[in-house]
């Protein structure tokens, strides 16, 4: 199986069990990408997107939400964890890595803002690198990106340099997948997949019985 069909049938596992499972986090999934959208921020960004990564694309359009300001106000006072805002908020952070998956629009202010910021690239230099996840939850100052040289995913984040993965993407969709239908953690970040309090959304965080206490709960098989 090429790596784009891995990839199409590892997010239609994530997608299928979101749709069952978390269906406020599978509201926020955004329409499918055009090639001419793909196209167009391949020419922004001066990189052309590997097959496996338009696969994806063609399918969403990444996440509603990766900008916390797309929710709408911040509410100064909120009612407590059925907040709407809140809600939407505690559910966008649901890729296997507990980030959100970045529309095109995203990609292309996150590799021209903070991923080439914390590269060191000089103003002639173009960042050979393509993000594809950021935390929603820390303003997209920490991330993950493709390398279309090798396939293989790294993550970024503030004052840290880049750091390889070692996996391409399918691999990661795929582990994801597993831990899910699985409830257990990805073995490749070693993060665990919980319930938002409401329990209508997902995200991942590194197994700490503290974050059921708030009330997050483990995915269980």
């Amino acid at each position: 199986m090429t790596e784009h069909a891995r990839v199409q049938a590892a997010w239609e596992r994530i997608e299928e069990w979101l749709s069952r499972y978390a269906p406020l986090s599978h509201s926020l999934l955004r329409e499918p990408a055009t090639p001419e959208q793909i196209e167009q921020t391949e020419q922004v960004i001066g990189v052309a997107l590997p097959l496996a990564m338009k696969a994806l694309y063609l399918i969403h359009d990444g996440v509603r939400g990766a900008d916390l300001d797309e929710l709408g106000e911040q509410p100064f006072a909120p009612r407590g964890e059925d907040d709407p805002w809140h809600r939407q908020a505690n559910a966008v952070d649901f890729m296997p890595n507990g980030q959100a998956w970045l529309p095109l629009e995203h990609v292309i202010t996150a590799h021209g803002g903070p991923l080439s910021a914390l590269s060191g690239l000089s103003d002639q230099e173009t960042l050979p690198y393509v993000p594809v996840t950021a935390s929603a939850k820390y303003t997209m100052m920490d991330g993950t990106y493709l390398d279309p040289t090798t396939g293989l995913l790294g993550t970024w984040a503030d004052a840290q340099e880049p750091i390889s993965l070692a996996v391409g993407l399918a691999e990661w969709l795929e582990d994801g997948a597993t831990a899910l239908t699985e409830g257990r953690p990805t073995r490749i970040l070693g993060m665990r997949p919980y319930m938002t309090p409401t329990g209508d959304g997902l995200t991942w965080f590194d197994p700490d019985p503290t974050y059921e206490q708030d009330g997050w709960r483990p995915v269980t098989a």
